[in-house]
């Protein structure tokens, strides 16, 4: 297939996210008569790894041997530069697609270098990310990536209110922000949700709640747990159990949370699931309670799989996906009572809740399939390329 264009799709790593299930979903379904994916990652790591397609050339900053000497401030990030620098001429790449701000730190002066354009997504609210995930200096981080975000040739959110955010602070013109809602594979994931799975069978009188995502301050776990103090504490529900799939820093944190609050045996820690979709279709509630989002994909998975959902109306996302809580219970304030009211509305629901369900499922499934998502993205990578070659 002669002069297709040349896309580099680059992230920090595979391990276990959403910005990594859609990059893994966008490689599966990007066009190959007229794209030809290359894919580059700070380290090799991650459960994803193994689902990367045969046809995509994987390079790995780490596959390279470590630069010895003292260590500088800066010195790895510059090591990256010139080693992408380098990939970008070898491979000839038409055009880059980065995710997430600590990869725009690396592919924006790799590109401005080797005059590829760019296309760089973000994929939560900038002013948290920036405060909660870029990790030390970072104003002279801020300063980099508003330059970089102002080269590129277009910055992508998943969201209108994301992208606002973005255009805010970063100070943005209009146009250089677009928005490409991210795209879900639904067919797949109805086969994933039907697979075998074992899981822990519960008693008939259960009400199963599942959570999903990395156990990080920004996911709200502990606010659940509150709102589950009340529950089981307070209001004695005890037939209640959480199943909690996900990993991070804070799972030993959350781990006491939970003795301290005597929840031990209604929180399950399951760990990461590389296939969680059984977990979440066995549930009565799929529970969000994120302090932040972007797009919240294990929101949209539930929706689709016909669970009723529950979200804190934190930005930005799930108003949107929720359509101001027609489709699912959407919680103000990130209060604990409140979340408790909506877990109890649940336990209590009546015939209409099933039409709401059924509704919620119809709507994701018809706002987020993989295919028109990645046909935007497509026409934006061929203007890019085509206006540089």
């Amino acid at each position: 297939m002669p002069d297709r264009i040349r896309v580099l799709f680059a992230i920090g790593s595979l391990e276990g996210g959403g910005s990594e299930r859609q990059l893994i979903n966008i490689l599966r379904h990007i066009d190959r008569s007229q794209f030809e994916p290359h894919l580059y990652l700070a380290r090799r790591i991650g459960e994803f790894l193994s689902q990367v397609p045969d046809d995509v050339p994987v390079v790995a900053f780490d596959d390279e041997p470590s630069p010895g000497g003292f260590y500088l401030p800066g010195r790895i990030r510059r090591a990256q530069i010139t080693h992408l620098t380098s990939l970008l001429h070898r491979k000839q790449i038409d055009v880059v697609y980065d995710r997430t701000p600590h990869m725009t730190l690396i592919t924006g002066p790799a590109c401005d270098l080797s005059s590829v354009p760019r296309l760089s997504t973000v994929v939560s609210n900038p002013a948290h990310d920036l405060r909660d995930n870029i990790g030390r200096f970072r104003w002279f981080k801020y300063r980099i990536l508003k330059q970089e975000y102002r080269l590129a040739e277009r910055v992508i959110a998943n969201s209108e209110p994301l992208a606002q955010a973005c255009r805010e602070f970063y100070s943005l013109a209009d146009d250089q922000v677009i928005v490409i809602p991210n795209g879900f594979d639904f067919e797949q994931l109805q086969r994933l949700a039907s697979a075998e799975a074992q899981l822990e069978a519960l008693p008939p009188s259960t009400f199963h709640i599942v959570a999903a995502g990395r156990l990080e301050e920004c996911k709200g776990f502990d606010i659940l747990f509150e709102a589950l103090n009340e529950l089981v504490n307070v209001r004695d529900h005890l037939n209640i159990v959480v199943s909690i799939a996900g990993r991070g820093s804070e799972e030993a944190r959350l781990t006491y949370l939970a003795a301290q609050h005597c929840l031990e045996q209604v929180v399950r820690f399951v760990g990461f699931l590389e296939n969680p979709y059984p977990l979440i279709r066995s549930a009565d509630l799929f529970c969000l309670t994120s302090r932040y989002e972007g797009m919240p994909n294990v929101l949209v998975e539930a929706m689709s799989l016909g669970v009723p959902v529950l979200s804190t109306d934190c930005p930005h996302g799930p108003r949107d996906i929720l359509q101001n809580g027609k489709l699912g219970t959407l919680v103000p304030d990130f209060d604990p009572q409140k979340i408790a009211d909506g877990i109890e509305q649940a336990m209590n629901a009546d015939a209409n809740q099933g039409n709401r369900t059924s509704n919620a499922e119809e709507s994701v499934l018809s706002r987020f399939g993989i295919g028109p998502a990645t046909r935007s993205l497509e026409e934006h990578l061929t203007l890019a390329a085509r206006r540089h070659r």
